[in-house]
C-alpha cells in the first residue's frame, strides 16, 4: 500500500501557543527539549537490534554489522535446537502413562511462548515492506519544527512512563526466571562449600528447562555451552515476541498524535463564507492529511492482524496454562516463575488492548470536531469537505485480529472475564 503526503501548511493554534509561553520557566524548558520521529522508534529498533536483527539496514559500521549478524545466526540456531527438544519432551510426556503434572506444564508453556513467538516473527518479517512503509510516512508526516511540535503536543503523546515500566517488567521478569537456575545453583553450591569444604562440594548444573539434550551436561564446559544456548533461545524468544507489539504501539501512538491535531485543528478553525481562498486551503489540507492517517490505519490492520490473532491466542494459553499451574502446586521457584511471568503476559495484552481503545477513540474524535465546528459560516465547498472528513471517519481506525472482535479495553474486559470463570470453575472441581 502507497501513501501520499504533502506540503504541510502551518496551522497556528494561538491559544495553546499562548499557553506555553506563560509556563513557568522550568516547565517551559521541559516543553523546549521536544521528541524527533527517532525518540519515538528508538525502543523497538534497539529491542530488535538485541538480536542481531537490523529493521531499516542502517550504516553501521561493518563490525557491528558482522557481530548482529553472528548474533542473529547462533540464537536462531540455540532456539531451533532446544526447541525441538522441547517439543520432544512434550510429546514423550503427553502419551506417557506416568508424568509430573507440572512439568508437563511447564513444557507446554514453554512450547506454546516458543511457536507463537517464532510465527509472529515469521510474520513480522514477511510484512517487513509494509512496516517500511508505514515508518517511512509517519517520518514524512511528523512535524520538524520546534512551533510545529509545539502544536501536535509531541511530549504528551510520547512513550508514557507506564507502558515503559510494563515492558521493562517484562524483560526483567523474563530474565529472572531466564536466570534463576543458575542462581541457584551458584547458591546450593556456595551452602555446600560451607558445609563440606570445596572440594567436596558439587554444583548442580540446573538448567532453565528440565529436558535432556543429545550430550551430557554436567560439566563445566557442556553445562555454560548447554545455558548459553537456553539464554539465546530465551531471549531471541522474548524479543520476537514482544517486538511486533512495540512497533504496532509505536505507530499507535503517533497515530493518536496525529489525529488529535486534526480534531483540534479543526475544531477551533473559525471560517469564514468571506475568506473563500484561506478556508479552502485550510480544509484541502486537513482533507488530505485526514485521508493519509486513515490509510496508515488500514495498513496497520491488515499488517498486524494475525500478529493480534497470535497475540490473543498466547495470551488465552497461558493464561489457562497458568491457572491450572496455580491451583495444582505448591510455593518454589517454578511457582514465582509463574507468578513473576503472568503479571508480563496480562500487561502486554493490555497495551494493545489500550492503544486499540485509543485509536478508535481519537479516530472518531475526528469527526465530533468536524460536527461541532462553526461549518455553517462556511462556503458550500468547504461544507461538502466537512460532510467528506465525516464520512470518512464513520468507521473510524480500530485494530482487529483477523476480522474478529476490535482489539480494545471491551475485548480485554471479555478475556479477563472468561478467564475469571474458567478459574473458577476449575477450582470448584478440584476441590
Amino acid at each position: 500500500m502507497q501513501y501520499k503526503t504533502h506540503n504541510s501548511s502551518e496551522l497556528v493554534n494561538s491559544q495553546y501557543l499562548k499557553s506555553v509561553s506563560k509556563m513557568s520557566p522550568k516547565r517551559s524548558s521541559f516543553l523546549a527539549t521536544q521528541k524527533d520521529f527517532q525518540d519515538f522508534c528508538h525502543l523497538p529498533i534497539f529491542l530488535l537490534s538485541s538480536i542481531g536483527y537490523d529493521f531499516k539496514n542502517k550504516t553501521r559500521p561493518i563490525w557491528l554489522v558482522i557481530l548482529g549478524k553472528c548474533y542473529f545466526l547462533f540464537a536462531n540456531m540455540s532456539h531451533l535446537y532446544v526447541f525441538r527438544y522441547i517439543a520432544k519432551a512434550t510429546f514423550n510426556m503427553i502419551i506417557s502413562t506416568d508424568f509430573e503434572l507440572s512439568l508437563l506444564l511447564r513444557l507446554i508453556s514453554g512450547f506454546n511462548y516458543a511457536v507463537f513467538s517464532t510465527v509472529k516473527f515469521m510474520a513480522f518479517h514477511w510484512y517487513r515492506k509494509e512496516l517500511i512503509n508505514i515508518y517511512e510516512t509517519l517520518e514524512e508526516i511528523f512535524p520538524k519544527t520546534h512551533k510545529e511540535k509545539l502544536l501536535y503536543r509531541v511530549r504528551d503523546h510520547f512513550w508514557p512512563k507506564w507502558i515503559l515500566f510494563i515492558v521493562y517488567f517484562y524483560v526483567g521478569a523474563v530474565a529472572f526466571i531466564a536466570t534463576s537456575p543458575l542462581m541457584e545453583g551458584i547458591v546450593l553450591y556456595l551452602a555446600n562449600v560451607s558445609k563440606v569444604g570445596w572440594r567436596l562440594a558439587e554444583f548442580g548444573y540446573f538448567k532453565l528447562y528440565e529436558i535432556e539434550y543429545g550430550f551430557d551436561h554436567h560439566s563445566t564446559f557442556s553445562y555454560l555451552i548447554t545455558y548459553s544456548m537456553e539464554l539465546m533461545h530465551a531471549h531471541y524468544m522474548v524479543m520476537c515476541n514482544l517486538c511486533a507489539d512495540i512497533w504496532l504501539l509505536c505507530f499507535a501512538l503517533q497515530l493518536c498524535m496525529h489525529f488529535d491535531y486534526v480534531a483540534r485543528s479543526l475544531e477551533n478553525y473559525e471560517p469564514n463564507e468571506q475568506e473563500f481562498v484561506k478556508d479552502q486551503e485550510f480544509i484541502a489540507e486537513l482533507v488530505k492529511r485526514h485521508q493519509i492517517l486513515l490509510n496508515i490505519g488500514d495498513g496497520l490492520n491488515s499488517v498486524f492482524g494475525v500478529l493480534l490473532l497470535l497475540l490473543l491466542m498466547a495470551t488465552a494459553a497461558t493464561l489457562c496454562c497458568a491457572g491450572i499451574y496455580t491451583l495444582t502446586q505448591d510455593l518454589g521457584r517454578e511457582f514465582i516463575e509463574y507468578v513473576a511471568f503472568l503479571p508480563t503476559t496480562v500487561g502486554q495484552y493490555y497495551l494493545i488492548c489500550y492503544y486499540g481503545q485509543q485509536l478508535i477513540i481519537r479516530s472518531n474524535s475526528v469527526t465530533d470536531a468536524a460536527y461541532n465546528h462553526s461549518w455553517y459560516n462556511a462556503s458550500k465547498s468547504y461544507k461538502k469537505s466537512i460532510f467528506i472528513i465525516i464520512m470518512r471517519s464513520q468507521k473510524g481506525v480500530e485494530l482487529n485480529a483477523v476480522g474478529l472482535q476490535p482489539i480494545c479495553l471491551e475485548a480485554f474486559k471479555m478475556l479477563m472475564g472468561a478467564t475469571y470463570r474458567v478459574f473458577a470453575l476449575l477450582k470448584e472441581t478440584t476441590l
